[in-house]
């Protein structure tokens, strides 16, 4: 957590002691000058120290000198953002962030950030495959991230509201047009990156299609997927994105080939997401652009998308904040990362739960299960013959990717098969005792 979200939950002499530290403006000062400035007694000196240590321990004060002479001071960061942000120092677009950027070399998701992300998956993950999610998974997480992301723009949607408009078109009371607009115009960009994710590729066009679907009726048409010419600014921060439109352009086009190039999904995931905030592109939605084109390359890498839920409003608006105006990425990279080591694994449970069949399994039912049986008979008295070797002969007249799907399809059936679930394949169970004894003895098994 970045310590500047502790803030709200100061009180009493903690407060005053930060207060009176942040008044200051960089000034360090003794603990004898605190208590003097608080109007306390010197009998309070211990109750001072308990709170400089406590405030120390969050990383809003540091101290300086020896324990006689030591002074104490807001650290850098409590520094920084103990001030408004319109009287903070103005810090304008730097184009070299682009520049300079390198994946491997220097790459913006903190490694223990990334480590987090990583180990939610498991070591290798698993290989998930957008094209046969099934319905409940797609809709799952095109519901989830429609409503987190809204969220994350102030949009006071519940989530069940949101089921309720996405998938039953029932609008909620009280709540405004922008609102509803927002979250349906989620569900069709959503909806077309899982649709399209064999061919989506990380591109300037690309974005600007997300854009386009994500913006629909919230900015006028011709914004619309078009990189701005006009102005714009950042209220909660000093920050001061570029307006030229062809310094925009380059760092789009920039930005979406280092992510395209970097070979590492989570890396490139978190340089879409931070880098379409920081360069700001558009006249509006640019960071809930980033965080749809933040799910590409997870999808393309077979990995869980990451739909924010879990990611909280607070920490994730302080993690832009010091990424737009201190170039840091730690806390943002905290944000995301904690996030989406809440969803994930519930992505990877239930995509092993539930599978979507292929139309050539469908038209291949029945000699799919004579195949099995077959080779279960042969396997019986040669155990060498791999389900691979046999399947590639039994199906050497089905052509392209059919071939691969019935292939794969086959091998998995006989990787698993055992005398209760072979009845699904029409196989007796005494074969199937006879074939696992025949693989276990390496030699024939005959009753």
């Amino acid at each position: 957590m970045h310590p500047v979200l502790l803030v709200p939950e100061l009180q009493g002499l903690e407060k005053n002691v930060y207060d009176t530290l942040a008044r200051r403006g960089g000034s360090g000062l003794s603990q004898a000058k605190i208590i003097q400035l608080l109007e306390l007694r010197p009998s309070s000196q211990s109750s001072v120290s308990r709170a400089l240590a406590k405030l120390g321990a969050s990383g809003l004060v540091e101290k300086s000198g020896t324990t006689r002479d030591a002074s104490f001071n807001l650290t850098s960061e409590a520094r920084w953002f103990s001030v408004p942000s319109h009287l903070r120092p103005h810090v304008n677009y730097d184009p070299m962030r682009f520049r300079s950027y390198d994946t491997d070399a220097g790459p913006w998701l903190d490694p223990a950030a990334r480590a987090l992300m990583a180990d939610s998956v498991g070591q290798g993950g698993l290989d998930l495959d957008p094209s046969t999610y099934t319905r409940e998974i797609a809709e799952r997480f095109l519901i989830e991230m429609s409503w987190a992301s809204s969220a994350l723009e102030g949009n006071t949607y519940s989530l069940p509201e949101t089921e309720a408009l996405i998938k039953y078109a029932e609008v909620a009371g009280g709540k405004s047009e922008v609102e509803v607009q927002m979250i349906l115009n989620h569900k069709q960009a959503i909806g077309w990156v899982i649709d399209n994710i064999a061919t989506a590729q990380i591109t300037s066009e690309t974005v600007m299609r997300l854009h386009a679907m994500l913006m629909r009726t919230l900015v006028r048409q011709n914004n619309l997927g078009a990189v701005r010419r006009d102005p714009v600014s950042i209220t909660t921060s000093s920050y001061s994105p570029s307006s030229d439109h062809a310094e925009l352009s380059m760092g789009l086009s920039e930005l979406c080939w280092k992510a395209s190039m970097t070979r590492d999904p989570f890396e490139a995931s978190f340089a879409l997401l931070a880098g379409i905030a920081y360069l700001q592109p558009f006249i509006d939605g640019n960071k809930r652009t980033g965080r749809l084109l933040s799910n590409i390359p997870l999808l393309k890498a077979g990995l869980p998308p990451i739909s924010f839920v879990g990611v909280g409003r607070a920490a994730y608006g302080i993690g832009m904040t010091t990424w737009y105006e201190l170039a840091d990425t730690k806390y943002l990279s905290k944000a995301i990362s904690e996030g989406y080591a809440i969803t994930a694994p519930s992505y990877l449970v239930a995509a092993t739960t539930k599978r979507v069949p292929r139309s050539i399994e469908i038209r291949m039912r029945r000699r799919l299960d004579d195949a099995v049986a077959e080779y279960l008979n042969r396997a019986v008295d040669d155990p060498a013959m791999t389900p691979d070797d046999f399947a590639t002969e039994a199906f050497a007249d089905i052509e392209g990717e059919d071939f691969d799907v019935i292939v794969q399809s086959f091998s998995d059936i006989i990787e698993s098969i055992s005398e209760v679930n072979c009845v699904a394949y029409g196989v007796e169970p005494d074969l199937v005792e006879r074939y696992h004894e025949a693989k276990a003895g390496g030699g024939p098994a005959h009753r």
